[in-house]
């Protein structure tokens, strides 16, 4: 009948497949493979990864992964046996040797037979008691490593809407200056601020050979008229009510039409204008 190290090195073959390819799907060392093909059970890993190693190979290899695991449960239970029966063995081998005068003197006490057979239970028992530690020890660990994960992850998800929302509440802040959102200009200096003086309660904004992004903001209330782009050829009409500022991107590409009058801001660049 052949191992189950033997099964799952013919199974591999039979496929095809290397050590290292093995190795590589399945994330076990190419070593620990080797071991297990060789039925070397021995490595020092604790059970449970043991077990898992087998299980996920026998799987890969498309074999019946519950008749290996129950095959590996059936010979450690075996060797778990021929352990104890060996011990039993060595301890019932012993002799205490006495010479005929002890025999006489402790015959009244000898003949209650000594029980060699309670003294194999304890080890057994310790290295039962030491294997289940380990497991529980192993459990532990892969618990706790699941839950750093998930705190981690968590605390990640967090961070991430953090930034997003102060992004968001960033892009709608009412105070931020229109230039510096979008051309990132800085107002070198200010445009003439004499007011134009004009009748009108409207007013045309035109881009001529660019476009220029503005912010119009009514003087008397502070409440924002109009925030974005200009385009060319595409002439913007608002409505006022009193003194407004415009704070502009490109003073260049600017020009400003209220009722018949038709004039550029004095300053080139980014910078504002007051107009009545």
């Amino acid at each position: 009948m052949q191992s189950i190290g033997e099964r799952l090195e013919e199974a591999r073959k039979r496929k095809g497949i290397s050590l290292r390819e093995a190795a590589e799907v399945t994330k076990i060392r190419s070593d620990f493979l080797g071991y297990i093909e060789q039925n070397k059970m021995d490595f020092s890993l604790p059970e449970i990864y043991k077990r898992g190693f087998l299980k996920n190979y026998a799987r890969y290899l498309k074999l019946d992964y519950d008749k290996i695991m129950t095959d590996y449960n059936a010979q450690q239970l075996s060797k778990s046996r021929l352990g104890k029966k060996a011990g039993t063995e060595w301890f019932g081998q012993m002799e205490v040797k006495k010479t005929e005068g002890e025999e006489l003197t402790d015959h009244s006490e000898s003949e209650e037979p000594t029980s060699y057979g309670r003294i194999t239970a304890k080890p057994a028992r310790a290295e039962e008691a030491d294997t289940n530690e380990d497991g529980d020890e192993a459990d532990k660990t892969f618990y706790m490593k699941i839950g750093l994960v998930f705190v981690g992850t968590l605390a990640l998800v967090f961070v991430v809407f953090g930034l997003i929302w102060a992004i968001l509440g960033s892009g709608t802040d009412d105070t931020a200056q229109a230039p510096e959102l979008s051309d990132n200009a800085e107002i070198t200096q200010p445009a003439d601020s004499t007011p134009a003086i004009v009748d009108s309660n409207s007013f045309t904004l035109f881009a001529k050979g660019g476009s220029v992004y503005v912010t119009v903001t009514q003087k008397n209330d502070g409440s924002r008229i109009y925030r974005g782009a200009i385009e060319v050829d595409s002439p913007l009409t608002l409505d006022k009510n009193g003194p407004v500022e415009i704070v502009f991107t490109r003073g260049e590409h600017l020009v400003i039409e209220t009722g018949d009058e038709l004039f550029r801001p004095a300053a080139s660049g980014a910078s504002q204008i007051t107009i009545d």
